[in-house]
Formats: structure tokens, sequence, C-alpha cells
């Protein structure tokens, strides 16, 4: 775990849900493959061709001096329209098919949501979001769900995180980013002024109440 900034009275916790809250590989490459078949599909070429257009895309961007960006912003960028991503993520991704409720995540996260606020920001549509709270057994610990099709563009856009204040009626200041990718759930909120909390995975979240004691205000 790595603390970025800790605001001196925070009252929300935003995190990201892939690392985070759960660990499974299989799972996690699967969604990414079953976004490059739906890709291929819709462009009519092949798998090979599919990943070839998406390094191409990568290459280019880090050619240009950008930074990364998620998948859903490289489909953007080649033509594919966001209703039609966030369309293939709601009907490939079944979160419970994948994941079981944890009992220890369940107990760190009512901890938390005694003292803060608590929001998802997934670059998922939130019904995969949601579904996917309900499958590890934490949805009632929950305020909200802030997804792809909520703010419009994927992390580390800083838009999602703004969206992601707005709708916890909270000031960035007052707000702490959790999540386990430096520039995609960190460096984006901490250039707002929000806290963040570099994670390594479940384990790591489980200890988050203890080392927020005593910080919060409700």
């Amino acid at each position: 775990m790595i603390i970025r900034s800790i605001p001196a009275t925070p009252r929300a916790l935003i995190f990201d849900m892939d690392g985070p809250l759960y660990k499974n590989e299989p799972y996690m490459r699967w969604q990414q493959e079953s976004q490059v078949r739906r890709f291929a599909a819709c462009l009519c070429i092949g798998e090979e061709e599919a990943h070839a257009r998406l390094t191409a895309a990568r290459r280019k961007r880090t050619e240009a001096g950008l930074p990364k960006t998620s998948l859903a912003e490289l489909f953007v960028s080649l033509g594919v329209k966001l209703p039609t991503i966030i369309k293939w993520r709601e009907e490939e991704f079944s979160p419970a098919e994948w994941l079981r409720p944890d009992p220890g995540l369940r107990v760190a996260l009512d901890a938390l949501a005694s003292s803060y606020s608590l929001l998802l920001l997934t670059n998922n549509p939130r019904k995969v979001g949601l579904e996917s709270l309900e499958a590890l057994g934490v949805g009632k610990c929950f305020d909200a769900v802030v997804g792809l099709d909520d703010s419009g563009v994927s992390k580390p856009s800083a838009v999602p995180f703004r969206k992601a204040c707005d709708t916890l009626g909270r000031t960035p200041s007052a707000c702490i980013s959790i999540g386990d990718r430096m520039d995609i759930d960190i460096e984006p909120a901490l250039t707002l002024g929000m806290g963040g909390i570099l994670v390594d995975g479940v384990a790591d979240v489980v200890a988050l109440p203890a080392l927020l004691a005593g910080t919060a205000v409700r």
C-alpha cells in the first residue's frame, strides 16, 4: 500500500473495482478478450487483425507522447461509438459467474461505510458495477456507483472523478481515490485535489479501517 495523500477530514472513499475489491485474473483476461471479439465481429475482421489494430493504436499514442488510456477509449479512437461499447459490456460481462462473496471484504467495507460515504467508480457500465458488488456481497456498503455510461469517458480522464464527487455531493478535497493503478486511479484524482491510496489488492482494502481510524467526519 502506498499513501499518496490523505485529506485532513476525508468524508468519502471512491473505489476502483478490479484489483482493489477482487483479484480474478481469468475473469479480467476474459473481459478483455470478449471485448476484442466483439470489436472484431463489429468490423468483420479476424481477432488477430483486431489485436493488431489495437496494438497500432497504442503505439500511435505512445509515439505522440500521449499517456496510456483504456480499452474503451482505444475503441472510440478506432470509430466505435460509446453506446456500442457499453452494450458489449452489459451483454458480455456476468459478474455472478466469476465472483463470490468475500466475508472479510464485507467486514472491512461495513466498517468504512459507518464513517465514510463509499462510491464505486468503474470503467465498466454502472449495471456491471452494481452486479459486481452484489456478487461480492458488498452491495449494501456503497452509496452509489458511477460507470462509463454516467461519465461518458473512461479513467484516467479526470471527468469520472469529478462525476463521482458530484454524485456524492462532496468536494474533491473531501474524497480519497483508492485503486491499484497509479496512472489510472490515483494520479488523475490527485490533480483534482483528492486524496489517493494505491493498494495492491483486497488485503490492503481490508487494512483500511485501521489505517483511516480517526480521520472521518461523516
